[in-house]
């Protein structure tokens, strides 16, 4: 399933987007008032989801019809830097990793579809990377490996916008990575079901139409039990948290000569059985 949150009237509703573009509302069939609820229902929940998209047969409001909201306010969000060989490959200064390593996005970071992100004046160097995000379902501490996929609710999109004059002063990476809607995040979460080979999902950015980013999850360096377990043995996950997998090769400080994000630009990133993630720069 294609899980949503949207704006109907005043108030958020979790959805279904089916096949036919529709978004059949499980908040007003009583599954789930917030994503976060449906994610801690687990099996439940979800086939509780099933049986009313099932009923609805097809009815629903038009996905035009809805603005699309984040799909999920997560208690955390755990970024992964350097997980991609061409990423690696493509930064002078990086070293290839031994081990996974992370920094968190806050709160006030987050952004949903088809939003505005307002070019902040400290930074000249406005980045984009499209990362697909692994969505937890279950609450994970010091997990074998073995186990982290059964515990994945199920995958996302995030565009980690990045003020890249900011995060490599001095190493700022937490401030140049969250400034106010850095964190775009869905259009929708995937459950993991329906999405069954995460290790080979193409992945793309579009900055104004022209393809930056053009790869594949199947150039990580880390898969997602080893990347996800061994953060799960420094901090609990719980559900509703989102940890991201990196970014491919081809973000706009890499590129000859460098591109970056300004007022006006369109920004896309894309996944394969996901979708696309579009949102807009201003001033």
């Amino acid at each position: 399933m294609k899980l949503v949150t949207f704006r109907k009237g005043k108030g958020e509703h979790v959805g279904v987007i089916t096949g036919d573009r529709v978004v059949v509302d499980l908040t007003a069939a009583g599954v789930a008032d917030t994503m976060l609820e449906l994610v801690r229902s687990g099996k439940s929940g979800l086939a509780a989801a099933r049986k009313v998209v099932k009923a609805a047969n097809g009815k629903g409001a038009k996905l035009a019809s809805v603005k699309l909201l984040a799909p999920i306010r997560p208690g955390k969000i755990l970024c992964s830097g350097i997980n991609y060989k061409g990423h690696a490959e493509e930064n002078p200064n990086a070293k290839m990793p031994t081990y996974p390593h992370f920094f968190a996005k806050v709160s006030t970071a987050l952004a949903g579809p088809e939003d505005q992100i307002v070019a902040p004046n400290l930074t000249k160097q406005m980045d984009y990377e499209v990362e697909f995000a692994a969505v937890i379902g279950r609450r994970l501490s010091r997990p074998a490996e073995s186990d982290v996929m059964a515990a994945i609710f199920g995958y996302t999109l995030l565009n980690d916008v990045s003020a890249r004059d900011v995060q490599f002063l001095d190493n700022q990476i937490t401030t140049g990575k969250n400034f106010d809607r850095f964190a775009p995040l869905g259009p929708c979460i995937v459950t993991a079901d329906e999405l069954t080979d995460p290790n080979h999902v193409a992945l793309q950015s579009r900055l104004n139409g022209r393809t930056m980013q053009n790869s594949n999850t199947s150039d990580w360096l880390f898969s997602l039990p080893r990347l996800i377990g061994y953060l799960a043995q420094i901090m609990t996950l719980e559900p509703g948290d989102v940890v991201t997998t990196g970014t491919p090769a081809g973000v706009g400080i890499f590129q000859k000569p460098p591109v970056f994000m300004k007022s006006g630009d369109v920004i896309e990133i894309e996944a394969e059985g996901i979708g696309t993630l579009r949102n807009y720069i201003i001033a």
